[in-house]
């Protein structure tokens, strides 16, 4: 029979798989064994089932097969990150695991130790989204789970922190005191149109229209792989309009250009991060407003747009948001202009 009832009361559903071998189960509801055994019947005639003995890869075991499958989904960065994270933190606790015998308290058990550690909420999240991936992906392409173990109900709760950033007149005082300062043309960039560190280092003369006013970001520098890749992040490419003060501050710069990049370290080669990073700071000091890195110039970058009028649909198309929901973090002192707009108000002029 495939399926039987066991004497504990649970139902136990069995395919014969490709090789010959029972693909076998157990559940405690009837209509989860009838599941599973429909659609097990079916993979196996597609040909997409997985056989009894890849049923029985251990979780580490897994890994290794799941991490080939992303070598060209994936950068290299990314693709290391998510090594290390499952080595130090999930195999120690399920690595030895086989893969049917992974369930959601499994899961909970790797937060619990990071928690215990004292590991930070978002590296706790990291790993959770990692699990969540690698079990989703034995389910959709792998065929070795019927469902995720990494349950959303055990996603940690990271707080959101609102990110430094400049109000519109501590952008101007920064604004004007780098003008004709080291790593002045970086900031005005980033402040102007909220580009991503690794767009400003690789933005090139080539990418810039000082007629029309027009970037255009076609590549990013990436520090971890320390390469230039032909496409920003998201591999879209996108092209914006300058405010005409950046456009005029670059045409003066362009004169004097010996460099095919748009902003240089010093010397006249690419942009270093991190010197850039310490004379941010230190210029913010000078000028005693709040002290800001890279990142925060983008956020300021969403201030200054949502001061003069732009919706939140303009900064996502700005910022080259793949979701909206990713806009939401750079949407500052929301409702802070519906006093002037009660202000204006007349429906009877």
């Amino acid at each position: 029979m495939p399926i039987s009832k066991q004497p504990n009361g649970k139902y136990q559903a069995r395919v014969r798989g490709s090789d010959g071998r029972w693909i076998s189960k157990v559940f405690d509801r009837l209509r989860d064994a009838q599941s599973f055994e429909s659609e097990t019947r079916h993979d196996v005639k597609s040909g997409t089932a997985a056989t009894l003995t890849e049923r029985s890869l251990t979780l580490e075991q897994y890994f290794e097969r799941w991490f080939e499958t992303v070598q060209s989904r994936a950068s290299k960065g990314w693709r290391d990150q998510q090594r290390h994270l499952f080595q130090k933190f999930v195999k120690p606790t399920m690595g030895h695991l086989r893969m049917e015998a992974i369930f959601p308290h499994h899961v909970a058990q790797v937060l619990n130790e990071m928690v215990r550690q004292k590991k930070a909420e978002q590296t706790q999240l990291h790993v959770f989204t990692l699990m969540r991936k690698l079990f989703g992906d034995a389910i959709e392409l792998f065929r070795l789970l019927t469902f995720n173990p990494a349950q959303k109900t055990l996603k940690p709760k990271v707080p959101i922190k609102e990110t430094a950033h400049l109000n519109m007149e501590a952008a101007k005082k920064l604004l004007a005191h780098v003008v004709d300062k080291p790593y002045g043309v970086a900031i005005w960039l980033q402040l102007y149109l909220g580009l991503r560190m690794g767009e400003v280092q690789a933005l090139v003369w080539e990418n810039v229209d000082l007629t029309d006013g027009i970037v255009s970001i076609r590549r990013a520098y990436v520090r971890k792989e320390r390469v230039v890749r032909d496409y920003p992040k998201g591999r879209r490419h996108h092209s914006h309009k300058m405010p005409s003060e950046l456009q005029g501050y670059l045409r003066k710069q362009r004169e004097t250009a010996a460099s095919v990049f748009v902003a240089t370290s010093p010397e006249g080669g690419m942009l270093s991060y991190e010197w850039y990073s310490r004379k941010l700071t230190r210029y913010c000091k000078e000028l005693a407003i709040p002290l800001i890195g890279t990142h925060g110039l983008r956020h300021s970058t969403s201030a200054l747009y949502l001061s003069n009028g732009a919706t939140q649909d303009d900064i996502r198309q700005l910022f080259a948001h793949s979701a909206s929901s990713v806009t939401e973090r750079y949407i500052h002192h929301r409702g802070s202009n519906l006093d002037k707009v009660a202000q204006v108000i007349r429906l009877f002029p």
